[in-house]
């Protein structure tokens, strides 16, 4: 029983410990910036950056690339992230969350500017607030619209591409399906 109960207190330590950055950015509350160095783009989306002294993996928060079999769209999101953020370069890293995955999930800014903004405005990706919950505090949707607007990337198919979390669902119902 006293394991049991250990058992249960360890994993809710963990459970309080992976929730708390959602949850401070989701209240408001902001959590210290650190530097990071770029390592590597995995996608669209994910960078291996060097944090701490550690590589770690990065996804961009409240955004979503085209998913790989998405093409020439989900090698351009790549493409473009990699001009923005080349390796080696060093940027400023807020803390969202942590994903199940393992992943540290945020927003990161050098000189003021939000490295999601030029992939939003050319349309290489999706503003996306279902991997967090909530992303009203930042401009995404509104630079995510001038993009349509213009029909760029994503957007220069009427009405835009399908959107990678409806493709990613396709493809897992026709896994289902597959005999």
């Amino acid at each position: 029983m006293r394991q049991a109960r250990q058992a249960i207190a360890v994993a809710f330590g963990l459970a309080v410990c992976t929730v708390s950055p959602a949850v401070l950015a989701q209240s408001g509350a902001v959590a210290p910036q650190k530097s990071v160095q770029v390592l590597a783009v995995n996608n669209g989306q994910e960078l291996l950056v060097e944090i701490d002294g550690q590589g770690r993996t990065l996804r961009l928060s409240c955004l979503q690339a085209p998913r790989p079999q998405q093409q020439p769209w989900a090698e351009q999101a790549t493409v473009a992230l990699a001009k923005e953020a080349p390796v080696g370069s060093r940027w400023q890293f807020q803390l969202r969350a942590r994903d199940v995955y393992g992943r540290l999930v945020g927003t990161l800014q050098r000189n003021g500017q939000d490295l999601a903004a030029p992939l939003l405005r050319q349309g290489r990706v999706f503003a996306y607030d279902g991997f967090l919950g909530r992303c009203d505090d930042l401009p995404y949707a509104r630079w995510q619209r001038e993009a349509a607007a213009q029909r760029l990337g994503v957007w220069s198919v009427p009405g835009g591409i399908t959107r990678p979390w409806d493709q990613r669902e396709q493809t897992a119902a026709a896994e289902r399906l597959a005999p």
